[in-house]
């Protein structure tokens, strides 16, 4: 009787023993049932991003072929282009534009196969569609290549052994587009631009010596040259350097003062004759030279900013070299290079 009261008593406790335990493994399960279910949305999400990570990566497969090919495409047109280029580039004088464009003016054709074409500066191809001409790609291409602030001229023959395939950049602006396919060339803007005897202020501006002068189509009328002692540039790094640089800034601003002084008393002298400023040099000196920072370019006549490469220090013995250079015009003979020949070393 008491071993069985015992036992019972045992087994009573050992009951409690075991519910306590599973009081204290319940929120573990739980938890583990929590940590369960968020794997189980992680799997079924990982697998949806593999299924979209694929798919996208076939896209860009996809993507990757194409872009190959259109390289290739591009590869093939750039092998193209490099064999397209100007037979010849020179600089003619005045004199020497004129003769050539009267002798540009007395070739004949049989047919309407000679294309002219005048662009204004930076004036685009898209701005003449209107025009039924269809020029190459190619003479498109070469004239894009060219950077005119004048804009440019076009003398074209579409013949397959056309005599003339050139483009000029004149010295001063073309004033009108056209685009034009006759049996002659239409040199006639060109031929009033460079022949008019007109009046200009011609101003190089570089830092320690500046050139200003008033110049016709014949000779210089009237002429300063600005000198300034200016530091030469410093390459020295730290603090030397920026010091140097203040100085050195300080320098161009009093010389930029002193030809802008004889600048301004030039143009005064002969502003009811001049038609344009021409100007070359280092551009925030020609700012400061022909307004200055505050007033800015005041002048009723236009300022054109071109290159004019002298090459030399300006002396009295070659002022009118200045002149020269800035009525002469380049030329460009359009031509194609040659395949080359690979057995050749």
């Amino acid at each position: 009787m008491f071993d069985k009261l015992f036992n019972r008593k045992e087994l009573e406790k050992k009951i409690e023993i075991l519910q306590a335990r599973i009081n204290e493994l319940e929120p573990e399960n739980k938890s583990l049932s929590t940590r369960l279910s968020k794997q189980e949305v992680r799997a079924k999400k990982a697998v949806s991003d593999k299924q979209e990570a694929d798919l996208a990566l076939k896209k860009a497969e996809k993507r990757i072929d194409n872009l190959e090919h259109t390289l290739e495409n591009l590869k093939e047109e750039t092998q193209k282009t490099d064999d397209l280029t100007f037979k010849r580039a020179v600089t003619l004088t005045n004199a020497q534009s004129c003769d050539l464009l009267s002798q540009i003016s007395s070739i004949r054709s049989r047919n309407e196969d000679i294309v002219t074409v005048y662009l204004r500066p930076n004036e685009p191809f898209t701005d003449l569609n209107e025009f039924d001409i269809d020029l190459e790609q190619d003479v498109k291409y070469l004239m894009q290549r060219i950077e005119s602030p004048t804009g440019m001229a076009l003398f074209y023959d579409t013949k397959r052994l056309g005599m003339v395939r050139m483009i000029m950049t004149p010295p001063f602006p073309i004033v009108e587009s056209r685009w034009k396919l006759d049996r002659v060339f239409d040199t006639t803007q060109l031929q009033e631009l460079l022949e008019r005897n007109q009046v200009f202020c011609i101003l190089l501006a570089h830092a320690g010596e500046s050139f200003i002068g008033i110049s016709n189509r014949e000779a210089f009328i009237d002429y300063k040259i600005v000198r300034s002692n200016v530091k030469e540039k410093h390459t020295k790094g730290g603090w030397s350097q920026r010091r140097f640089e203040r100085l050195r800034d300080e320098d161009i601003r009093h010389h930029a003062d002193k030809a802008r002084a004889v600048f301004e008393a030039l143009v005064e002298d002969y502003k009811d004759e001049l038609k344009m400023v021409v100007a070359s040099g280092e551009h925030n000196l020609i700012k400061e030279i022909t307004g200055g920072d505050d007033s800015g370019y005041r002048y009723p006549f236009p300022l054109l900013i071109r290159s004019i490469d002298t090459k030399a220090k300006i002396e009295k013995r070659n002022i009118d070299k200045i002149r020269v250079l800035t009525w002469s015009a380049r030329w460009y003979n359009i031509g194609i290079q040659e395949p080359r020949d690979s057995t050749r070393k």
